[in-house]
């Protein structure tokens, strides 16, 4: 049979193109990539402070991405039990996370704005606090890789923003950084501070009836000496709520019928817990700190400690370090008058002390009451949560 000239490079290539898959058939397949351990480090809260973790966790060829997904998981049942807290809420996740030279940019889905509105015209103080520490988590734990310095986080379709610590001002949104969280470089003028007013004291009574209540209140420990002065006011009205939280009473600091008639037939509260001579004991439920010297109160204040979500841990503690004008890097808030005893959670002043828990773990006291809270809890002194 005749073949033409033609067809022989077809067949020369069909009979490689024939071999090749025959060798590909038996080929061994090119190696899965293999996961590694690489060690991280995650951003979480402990009271108003961070506590960083020390994590290792299997990766492939990014690492940031299984990192944010691990802070996103929260703290384990054993990290809870050390009162490692975060401020990110149930359920967040990655849609998307990219890097662009050393900013990366993230988009979290809308659960990361759970309670703050996504608008920054709309948001309150308190809600500028919490989402000013669900970024700073999220910001240090991706900027601990040396190819990331900065990073855009999007949640919902909007772009957040910081309220910075520097002006007290909301930046506008955009990259944000470690330095974006940076204690300011001037302290405010007075001590106190806090993103709150205290509520309007009720009404004043006439001058004998305020300085009465006030020596009733002093001789059972609710104020101090000094603070009887006839004008009754806000510190009055504090020291009525823990006087009516010790009793049992509705706590709305107006010292009405049933709260005069308990004041008459009340002594001075005593110690409940165990502890030396010389101790704080603070009664989450009641909403009140007991300064003890010598096994004697000399002093009960209305506090507010840690809400549902951060409780203040029950157990026994010591103060280990004080701040007059403490910065909170996560909230980026001043803590004045801080007194550290478990973590990063401390008795300091705050501008809102309600009748209720309300804090992320700290005891919040009174601005009136918070210097001698201060001068009281000295290195080494016992605080008991009860």
């Amino acid at each position: 049979m005749f073949k033409s000239r033609a067809t022989r490079p077809f067949v020369v290539l069909l009979v490689l193109a024939l071999a090749a898959a025959a060798a590909a058939v038996g080929a061994t397949p090119a190696p899965a990539a293999t996961a590694k351990a690489t060690p991280i480090k995650l951003w979480f809260t402990g009271g108003e402070q961070f506590s960083v973790v020390d994590r290792t966790i299997q990766t492939l060829s990014t690492t940031a991405l299984p990192t944010v997904n691990a802070l996103l998981r929260g703290p384990t049942t054993q990290e809870k039990a050390r009162n490692i807290a975060t401020q990110i809420p149930d359920g967040v996740k990655v849609v998307r996370l990219t890097i662009d030279g050393k900013a990366a940019v993230i988009e979290l889905s809308p659960a990361f704005l759970k309670g703050v509105p996504p608008a920054a015209a709309d948001r309150t103080a308190a809600q500028e606090i919490t989402l000013n520490a669900r970024l700073g988590q999220v910001i240090y734990t991706l900027t601990q890789f040396k190819e990331i310095t900065s990073a855009k986080v999007l949640s919902d379709g909007h772009l957040l923003s910081l309220q910075s610590p520097k002006t007290q001002t909301k930046t506008a949104a955009g990259t944000l950084g470690r330095k974006d969280f940076t204690k300011p470089s001037t302290p405010p003028a007075t001590v106190g501070s806090g993103p709150a007013t205290p509520a309007p004291a009720p009404a004043p009574a006439p001058a004998a009836t305020a300085r009465q209540l006030q020596q009733r209140l002093a001789d059972l420990g609710y104020l101090p000496a000094d603070a009887v002065d006839g004008k009754a006011g806000y510190r009055t009205t504090q020291a009525v709520m823990a006087f009516q939280a010790w009793q049992g009473l509705d706590r709305d600091g107006v010292a009405g019928p049933l709260t005069r008639q308990k004041l008459q037939q009340a002594s001075r509260p005593k110690p409940g817990g165990r502890g030396p001579s010389r101790r704080i004991e603070v009664y989450r439920a009641k909403g009140v700190a007991l300064l003890i010297s010598s096994g004697k109160v000399v002093r009960a204040i209305h506090v507010s400690s840690g809400g549902p979500a951060t409780p203040t841990p029950t157990g026994s503690y010591k103060v280990f370090r004080k701040e007059l004008r403490s910065w909170s890097v996560p909230f980026s808030v001043y803590l004045p008058y801080a007194s550290y005893f478990n973590n990063g959670i401390a008795f300091h002043e705050y501008a809102d002390v309600p009748a209720f828990p309300a804090s992320h773990g700290c005891v919040r006291v009174p601005a009136p009451e918070a210097p001698g809270v201060y001068a009281f809890a000295s290195n080494g002194t016992t605080v008991v949560v009860i």
